[in-house]
Order: structure tokens, then C-alpha cells, then sequence
């Protein structure tokens, strides 16, 4: 009895830690408190509170860039036959699901995932963080899919749920999630406008792991959208200071030298950007294969510029392959349209 007791304290006292270091960002601490809390509750059948934390800990997690172990957690939950009878729970699962997969490159399972959250019947109205984390799940698998004008609206409800929430970084977030899709859709303007609003919100004072995240993501949605101007450039040099500063991993590295090769291309340097991404890709064993793709149409874009076109063409082949198998047929269309251009210039 005492055992039992004391087992209950030690998961009230780690899931109010956990809270409280997630609250203040610390999410490598939460993390800890959260997994600890989590087995407290499974060892003695609380499967409410088990699961709970096991969505604390997969928010984690994200915030932490440890995809693999989200996308994990994050299945297990959304799997679970012990949610069946809590509709938000399951939603809720389902769409953090989704962005891990999203964020993994297999987009076709991401878009069934976050249509099959957006589909629960929920008995009441939705917690606005609850229906912020659906839209970011939905918004994300359709412009992943090439369908940004269907995601367009969505992502209008978010900019409209961001300017009501009174947390700067959810908010931050959502802005950050509707400029992604009007620089997608084509649209500078709103696209420039919300990462600005984002960025207002994302101060790196607030969360400096969060502030490289979206300088990255900001850079890469601009040269998507063709914009390789100086602020393009300052928003990469952000997230390499703000991930120096944190000790970012290899994977972000990368993924910023990556960024770094393509603003190059666009701004007369295809010469040093193909030398950058032929240093990436001679470590491609530390990238996920949808990662490689991306090294590799920077790659083409860079070859092709130097009259490269065999290698460019190759290059492009495989990361076009990789983008449809993945179902990311923007990703899919923007490699093709560097194909077309290598082969009607072989003509």
C-alpha cells in the first residue's frame, strides 16, 4: 500500500515537473519528467495519465528535432485502443502524427493521416491549441502534396485562431505555418508579411532552438517562392547562429549549408554551391533519404548553371524519383521542371 503511494507521488511530482519545464521551454528536462511520469502511470494501470504524458513527451520530442522518436511516440498514440472513447485525444494524436510523418518526407501518408484527424467528430467545440495543432498537420501534408490552394483556407482559420492567442509562440507558430503557404501558392507578399509576424512572435529571447528552426524554414519557403534577395540570406545566417548557440545538430547543419548552395545559385555563385552540396553529399550517410533529394536538386540546379548537364541530370532523376515516392509532388514538379530544362537544351 505504502509502495503504491509513493509510486503516485513520484508521478504527480514528475508530471508537475514536466509541466513547468515545458512551460518555461526546457524541453530536454520535460522530456526526462515526462517519460518518468509516463512509466509511473503505466506501472500501476493509469492509462489516462499514461497517455497524457506520453503526449507530453512526444511534444517534446518535436521541439527537441528528435523526429524518429516523435513519429514513433506519436504512432503508438494514435494507435491506441485505450483512446477509443476520447475523440479529442485521438485527433490530437493523429495530427502530431502527421507532422512527424510530414516531417519525415513521406507526405502521401501524412496527408491520409491528417484528413483522417480533420475527419473525427469532436462532441464539442474544439480547445483553439487543440485546432491549431489539426490545422498545422492538414495545412502542411497539402501544400506538401501540391494542393497549397486547397490549404490556403486552412491556413487563413489559423492566421485567424494566431491573432486571438495571447502565447507568443503558438501564435509564432501559426504565422509561421500560413506564410510557408503563400510563399508556396506563389504569393511574396502574405508570405513575407506572416513570417514577419511570426518573427515578432519567435523573438530568439523566447526560445532560441525554436528561432533557428523557422529562420531556416523561412529561408528555404523564400527560395522556394524564387526569393533569393539579402533577406533570404540574413534569415539563414540567423539560424546558423541561433543553431551555434544551441549546439544544433548535423542533420541542421546540413540542411542550412543546403539552403546556403541554393540562395548561391540564385545569386551567381553555382560555382561554390556545387562544391558545398558535393561535400554534403559525400556525408549522405547521415541524411534520411528525402533529405538527399533536397541536397541533390540543389545539386542539379547548381550543375545545370555550370553546364554540368549529365551530372545535373542525374542528380535530378533520382531526387525526382524520391519526391514521388514519397508522395511530395511539389517537391516532385519543381526537380521535373530542371529535367525539362537539361533535356530541351539537349535538343
Amino acid at each position: 500500500m505504502q509502495w503504491e503511494l509513493d509510486n503516485s507521488v513520484d508521478q504527480m511530482l514528475n508530471e508537475y515537473r514536466a509541466r513547468l519545464h515545458w512551460d518555461r521551454r526546457e524541453y530536454k528536462a520535460a522530456l526526462g519528467h515526462a517519460t518518468a511520469a509516463a512509466d509511473e502511470a503505466l506501472t500501476k494501470k493509469d492509462i489516462t495519465g499514461y497517455w497524457r504524458m506520453t503526449l507530453l513527451l512526444a511534444e517534446c520530442q518535436m521541439e527537441l528535432g528528435l523526429i524518429q522518436e516523435f513519429a514513433a511516440s506519436t504512432k503508438k498514440l494514435s494507435e491506441s485502443s485505450a483512446l477509443q472513447g476520447d475523440q479529442a485525444m485521438i485527433a490530437r494524436a493523429r495530427a502530431l502524427y502527421s507532422r512527424a510523418l510530414e516531417s519525415l518526407g513521406h507526405i502521401g501518408e501524412s496527408l491520409v493521416v491528417a484528413q483522417e484527424a480533420a475527419a473525427i467528430d469532436l462532441p464539442d467545440a474544439m480547445d483553439p491549441d487543440e485546432e491549431l495543432e489539426m490545422l498545422h498537420g492538414l495545412v502542411a501534408a497539402l501544400t506538401e502534396s501540391g494542393k497549397a490552394t486547397e490549404a490556403w483556407g486552412h491556413a487563413l482559420r489559423m492566421a485567424n485562431l494566431a491573432g486571438q492567442h495571447d502565447e507568443q509562440v503558438i501564435a509564432g507558430k501559426a504565422y509561421w505555418a500560413v506564410g510557408n503557404v503563400a510563399f508556396l501558392n506563389g504569393d511574396g507578399e502574405n508570405g513575407i508579411r506572416f513570417h514577419k509576424l511570426a518573427a515578432e512572435n519567435l523573438a530568439p529571447d523566447n526560445d532560441v532552438n525554436i528561432w533557428a528552426f523557422f529562420n531556416k524554414a523561412s529561408a528555404l519557403a523564400r527560395l522556394s517562392a524564387g526569393i533569393a534577395d539579402q533577406e533570404t540570406l540574413e534569415c539563414i545566417e540567423r539560424a546558423e547562429l541561433a543553431s551555434s548557440v544551441t549546439g544544433g545538430t548535423p542533420l541542421m547543419e546540413l540542411e542550412l549549408s543546403t539552403a546556403r548552395a541554393q540562395w548561391l545559385v540564385f545569386n551567381n555563385g553555382a560555382e561554390e554551391a556545387a562544391v558545398i552540396v558535393q561535400q554534403i553529399l559525400d556525408q549522405r550517410e547521415l541524411l534520411p533519404e528525402h533529405e538527399i533529394a533536397e541536397v541533390e536538386y540543389v545539386a542539379a540546379l547548381a550543375l545545370h548553371h555550370l553546364g554540368r548537364n549529365d551530372e545535373a541530370l542525374a542528380a535530378a532523376v533520382h531526387s525526382e524519383k524520391v519526391f514521388i515516392a514519397r508522395g511530395a509532388h511539389r517537391r516532385a514538379l519543381e526537380v521535373r521542371s530542371i529535367i525539362d530544362s537539361i533535356n530541351a537544351g539537349s535538343h
